[in-house]
């Protein structure tokens, strides 16, 4: 069955930083007064682990100081360097990902389109107007500050209440099988997993996409 509304995830799917994410991390360090004790892969690489957070701020603490457990780091400065790796990240420097841009046009040319995205509002927006895309949408959920974070079920059914769509005639698009696919299985919605730089070695076992892109712009033929 053809999915008769879409819906993005942003980071790493609609958009990816162009600012080295390594030198953010050094300056985040440097500003903390901090030796370095992880690179960015090893700090993300405990993302699942972190749990609900209240606020983009919070999750980055719990994500240093996990990193700072695993790594031999100073666990008192995960606040510090949560507030200078923030500071050090410019949110307005990002460009679409491969077909992103046609894929948004296909979209909303087919039907309902939304937007359900982990992060605050306030820095989710940056990146909306930096792309000129904040209009895109006719519905956008901030998952972790309207609804607890993805994967939990309620951004997707919220996104659903608000385009008056069924949750099986919904596809979801994402980059992260832990978040986006599995949230939206969850929540019985059909998925397209496109997965970025951080998530091309990660394998679907219990949550398994329904479709794979490699490229954004695939999901014109998907929906026609």
């Amino acid at each position: 069955m053809t999915p008769s509304a879409v819906c993005f995830d942003l980071d790493d799917t609609l958009l990816s930083y162009n600012q080295n994410p390594g030198e953010a991390l050094d300056a985040a360090h440097r500003a903390a007064g901090v030796g370095r004790f992880c690179s960015d892969e090893e700090l993300w690489a405990g993302a699942n682990d972190v749990g609900h957070a209240e606020s983009d701020r919070e999750f980055l603490t719990r994500l240093f100081r996990l990193a700072a457990e695993r790594h031999g780091g100073p666990t008192e400065s995960a606040g510090t360097l949560a507030r200078t790796y923030e500071e050090a990240i410019d949110h307005t420097d990002v460009s679409f990902r491969p077909g992103a841009e046609r894929a948004l046009d296909i979209a909303r040319e087919h039907g309902p389109v939304g937007l359900i995205t982990n992060g605050s509002r306030e820095t989710q927006e940056l990146k909306l107007d930096a792309l000129d895309i904040a209009d895109a949408f006719d519905t956008r959920v901030y998952a972790g500050e309207e609804t607890p974070p993805k994967p939990a079920t309620d951004p997707f059914e919220k996104a659903t209440l608000e385009l008056d769509a069924r949750p099986t005639e919904t596809l979801y698009v994402g980059n992260s099988l832990e978040h986006d696919v599995a949230g939206a299985k969850r929540a019985g919605w059909r998925v397209a997993w496109f997965p970025g730089e951080r998530d091309r070695g990660a394998t679907p076992e219990e949550h398994a996409p329904d479709h794979r892109f490699d490229n954004l712009a695939e999901l014109g033929p998907l929906l026609h």
